[in-house]
C-alpha cells in the first residue's frame, strides 16, 4: 500500500467549484474545479483504480525566464493489481494534471515548461503523466455514470435483484431487456425488472461495456470483483 499524502493545503478557487468528495465512502478528496469532480466521479466507478491523491507531490523546476518555482500536479492515480498475474503488469500510477482545453491553449508557453518538469518526475518513479482537459474527462464513459446517477436513488426490491443476479450468473451473458424477460411477461414487470436491473449496474453488482452508449440492448455478465477493467481513464 501506498504512503504518498497530499502536500498542499485544500484552496478554495474562487470563480470556480470546489468541495469535498466522498470517494467510495472511505476517504475524502478536495476537488477545486467541476472538471476535477467529473473526473473523480470516472475514477470512483473504475475498479481498476485503487486510490487517488490530490496535490501528491512538489516538483521544482525553472521557468522560462530562469526563476526557480514549483509545480503541484493535481492528482495520483494508483491502479489495483487484482486481475494481474504478475506485479508488474498491474498499470503504472498516473500522474495527472487537470485543466480547461481554453486554459491550456491560452496559457500553454508558462504551463509547457512546468509539464516538462511533470513529466520528467514521473518517468524517474516509473509512473506516467497525462494531461487531462474537457475533452478527455466529458466522453461516453462519463454520460454513462450520468445515466446511472438516477437508479442509484429510490426504493428496490431485494428478492428482484436478487433473482436478477443469480439468473445472469446461469446465463452468463444477455442483454438487459433480456434478463428481465426471463423472470417476468407482463409489461408493467417487465419494466420493473430493466430498472432494478440498471440498479444493478449502478451499484456494480451487474457490469456492461462502459464507453458504448447504454440501452436496454446493452450486453451485461454479473461483475467479477477479481477482474479489474482499465477503461475510461
Amino acid at each position: 500500500m501506498h504512503n504518498i499524502q497530499p502536500v498542499r493545503k485544500h484552496l478554495t478557487v474562487y470563480g470556480s467549484i470546489s468541495g469535498n468528495y466522498p470517494f467510495r465512502n472511505e476517504k475524502i478528496i478536495w476537488f477545486e474545479s467541476q472538471l476535477e469532480k467529473h473526473f473523480l466521479r470516472k475514477l470512483e466507478f473504475n475498479d481498476a483504480v485503487l486510490d487517488v491523491v490530490t496535490q501528491p507531490v512538489e516538483i521544482p523546476y525553472t521557468t522560462e525566464k530562469g526563476n526557480k518555482s514549483t509545480y503541484t500536479p493535481d492528482m495520483l492515480i494508483i491502479f489495483s493489481s487484482r486481475g494481474f498475474y504478475h506485479p508488474e503488469s498491474t498499470p503504472k500510477p498516473i500522474l495527472a494534471e487537470i485543466k480547461p482545453h481554453k486554459k491550456l491553449k491560452e496559457n500553454w508557453p508558462d504551463l509547457r515548461t512546468k509539464f516538462k518538469a511533470g513529466l520528467a518526475y514521473a518517468k524517474e518513479q516509473g509512473w506516467l503523466f497525462h494531461i487531462y482537459d474537457e475533452k478527455r474527462i466529458h466522453d461516453q464513459y462519463l454520460e454513462n455514470l450520468n445515466y446511472l446517477k438516477r437508479f442509484n436513488k429510490g426504493q428496490y426490491n431485494q428478492d428482484i435483484l436478487d433473482q436478477l443476479v443469480d439468473t445472469l450468473e446461469k446465463i452468463g451473458h444477455c442483454k438487459v431487456n433480456e434478463l428481465a424477460a426471463y423472470l417476468f411477461k407482463s409489461e408493467t414487470n417487465l419494466l420493473i425488472g430493466i430498472q432494478h436491473t440498471w440498479n444493478l449496474i449502478a451499484k456494480k453488482k451487474i457490469s456492461c461495456e462502459m464507453n458504448q452508449p447504454l440501452s436496454n440492448n446493452t450486453v451485461i455478465w454479473v461483475n467479477n470483483p477479481e477482474a479489474t477493467y482499465y477503461g475510461g481513464i
